[in-house]
């Protein structure tokens, strides 16, 4: 479900209906910037919604088992591997809410943190007066986030579809796709530059590019906003510059959406 009111973008700053009812979160912080984490704990236990705050790094939280002693992780999206720390608790906690935080919130980003495993994200502009009532509409199974990043997870969840799992009913063209190409090819129709790519897939961005080019010409297209059309078995046309982008309305997005591109 959808809702693009302009009253759920002023949701996101009011405890959701019913928190003040609701237990004392216990809230762990995983950071490699171990004075970033303290500042951040003092400022949330502040917070009669929070009963404690654990900091700790990725490292141990996972030998001292900290996540067992948490309603939610909250995760430095700041860090350079904060992904790969998303990955290693989920394989310790499959069922723990993890929320990033600091999220630069772009398509690119957003749906790569999606498919780190996040239950939900907090952008990098999030005050933190707004800290613990988003995180609660998180955990109450809502995240706010724009129209636009609506529409690119979108896009990633009905390409994955499509073919990623080898659907006969996709376009002869994507079946003959080898399978690096074929998960080159729904990190591009989901947006992602080439720097992203690379990351994503853990190659170096020349090899990245190779995967494009060698993607657009079995793809029969030359523009990469070409391939969810040739994904999805329709003449796809990029939308051009002159043309008007999804205007800046929010969107609360069920998390369910998140947890299909698992």
């Amino acid at each position: 479900m959808t809702r693009l009111t302009a009253d759920n973008a002023r949701a996101g700053l009011e405890v959701c209906e019913g928190a003040a009812d609701a237990a004392p979160l216990r809230l762990l912080v995983v950071t490699e910037v171990r004075y970033l984490g303290e500042a951040l704990a003092a400022v949330l236990e502040r917070n009669s919604a929070v009963a404690i705050v654990t900091c700790a790094n990725a490292t141990e939280t996972v030998a001292l088992r900290f996540t067992a002693q948490a309603d939610a992780v909250l995760v430095d999206a700041a860090h350079p591997d904060g992904m790969a720390a998303v990955r290693r608790l989920r394989e310790v906690a499959p069922h723990l809410p993890i929320i990033a935080c600091a999220v630069k919130e772009t398509d690119e980003d957003v749906i790569l943190w999606a498919e780190a495993g996040v239950t939900g994200y907090l952008p990098n502009t999030t005050k933190l007066a707004q800290f613990v009532p988003l995180v609660t509409e998180i955990l109450g199974g809502e995240q706010i986030c724009s129209g636009r990043t609506a529409a690119a997870l979108f896009r990633r969840i009905a390409t994955a579809a499509n073919f990623g799992s080898g659907n006969g009913d996709a376009p002869a063209r994507a079946r003959g796709l080898t399978r690096r190409e074929r998960q080159v090819a729904e990190l591009v129709a989901a947006g992602l530059g080439d720097k992203h790519i690379a990351r994503q897939l853990n190659i170096s961005l020349a090899t990245a590019k190779t995967h494009v080019h060698n993607l657009l010409g079995k793809l029969n297209v030359e523009q990469r906003g070409a391939v969810v059309g040739a994904l999805l078995g329709r003449d796809g046309t990029p939308l051009r510059r002159s043309e008007p982008r999804p205007g800046p309305e929010l969107a609360t997005v069920e998390l369910g959406l998140m947890a299909g591109l698992g």
